[in-house]
C-alpha cells in the first residue's frame, strides 16, 4: 500500500479510518497525523489554532503542512477553509458524524442555550466546534456577539477552563466535552437542540489524485475497508475504543464514555450541499471574502469512489 492517508489521530471520528488503513496494509501502515492541509500544503496562519495566543495553540499552528497526502480526513469546516484557495479539492464521502453538544455549569445559572447570553463560552475558534456553537446560538435567537467567546486549544484546555470556572460553558469535540462532564459531576448540563448541525467528518482528496488510476483504485479499496470497519464498530464499540486509545494516548475509560457521541457509518449525507452553503457563509466572514455560490460548492463533491466501493461489496 503506497496510498498516503492523513488525519488527526487524536479525534474520535478517526476510529474506522485507523482500522481500515491497518487492515488494507496488513498492519504495515497507519493514518499519519495531519489534516486536509497535507493535501495541498499551507502556511501556519491557515491552521485553526493560529488565532489563539497560548503556547499550546502556537505549537499546533507551527506545524505548517506539506502536500504529502493522497487522501485526508477532516471536518467540513477545515476543508472549506482550504478549498477557498484550492477548488480542486474533493469530498469523497462522510466517514463519521460527530454528535456535538454544549457543556455548561448549572452553578453559572445555565439551564438552556438562551441562558448563555452574557456568559463566557470556550471553544476552539475557526473549527467545527465554533461553527456548531454559532448554529446553536442562532437556533435560540442569539448571535455570537451575545456571548463572550473564549478561544482555547487544545481540547483539554477547554475541559480545564470550565472545571476551573474560567468559563461558564464550552463547545468542543470529544473527548473534551466528556472530560469536562467528568470533572464537573452534577454541576454539568448538556445542551443540545434537536435538528441542529452534527459535525460532518469526511474523506477528502484532490482532482489530480482522483485522476491517477493507481491512487483511485487504492481509494476505492480503502473505502471498502472503512465500510467494513464501520460495521464492526457498530456491532462491537469496544474495538473502536481500543483503536482510539492506542492512537490518541487518551484514557480508555474516557473514550468509552464519549463513544456514543459519534455515528460511525460511511454515507453520502443527503443535505450535505445545504450544510456546505451555510458553513461557507460563516467561514467567508472569517476569511474576509464573499461566500461561494451553491453551484461552486457543488463542484467540491465527487462520490464516484464511494459508489464504486459500494457496488463492489
Amino acid at each position: 500500500m503506497d496510498l498516503q492517508v492523513y488525519g488527526m489521530r487524536n479525534v474520535m471520528e478517526q476510529a474506522t479510518t485507523l482500522m481500515a488503513v491497518d487492515a488494507m496494509s496488513g498492519g504495515t501502515a497507519t493514518v499519519q497525523h495531519g489534516n486536509v492541509a497535507h493535501l495541498v500544503g499551507a502556511d501556519a496562519s491557515m491552521n485553526s489554532a493560529a488565532v489563539i495566543g497560548t503556547a499550546e495553540a502556537k505549537a499546533i499552528s507551527a506545524e505548517a503542512a506539506q502536500p504529502v497526502a493522497d487522501v485526508a480526513t477532516n471536518y467540513d469546516t477545515q476543508f472549506l477553509r482550504f478549498a477557498a484557495k484550492r477548488p480542486d479539492m474533493r469530498i469523497l464521502f462522510t466517514v463519521t458524524r460527530g454528535l456535538y453538544h454544549i457543556v455548561a455549569r448549572r452553578s453559572a445559572g445555565i439551564a438552556t442555550v438562551k441562558d448563555l447570553r452574557g456568559k463566557r463560552v470556550g471553544t476552539f475558534p475557526r473549527t467545527s466546534a465554533a461553527y456548531y456553537l454559532s448554529r446553536e446560538l442562532d437556533a435560540h435567537g442569539l448571535q455570537e456577539s451575545d456571548v463572550e467567546i473564549v478561544g482555547l486549544a487544545p481540547i483539554f484546555e477547554l475541559s480545564k477552563a470550565i472545571i476551573e470556572k474560567r468559563v461558564d460553558a464550552i463547545c468542543i469535540w470529544e473527548p473534551g466535552s466528556q472530560a469536562a462532564k467528568d470533572g464537573l459531576g452534577a454541576d454539568a448540563i448538556e445542551l443540545k437542540t434537536p435538528g441542529v448541525f452534527a459535525s460532518v467528518f469526511n474523506l477528502n482528496t484532490t482532482a489530480a489524485k482522483l485522476a491517477d488510476p493507481a491512487k483511485r483504485r487504492q481509494m476505492v479499496e480503502l473505502t471498502r475497508h472503512i465500510i467494513r470497519a464501520s460495521k464492526i464498530v457498530k456491532e462491537n464499540p469496544q474495538i473502536g475504543c481500543d483503536w482510539l486509545a492506542k492512537a490518541s494516548g487518551f484514557d480508555a475509560g474516557l473514550i468509552a464514555r464519549a463513544f456514543r457521541f459519534h455515528d460511525y457509518g460511511p454515507l453520502i449525507v443527503p443535505n450535505h450541499l445545504d450544510i456546505l452553503v451555510d458553513q461557507d457563509q460563516w467561514i467567508a466572514r472569517e476569511q474576509g471574502r464573499a461566500p461561494r455560490t451553491r453551484e461552486a460548492l457543488a463542484t467540491l463533491f465527487d462520490y464516484s469512489v464511494y459508489q464504486e466501493a459500494i457496488a463492489s461489496l
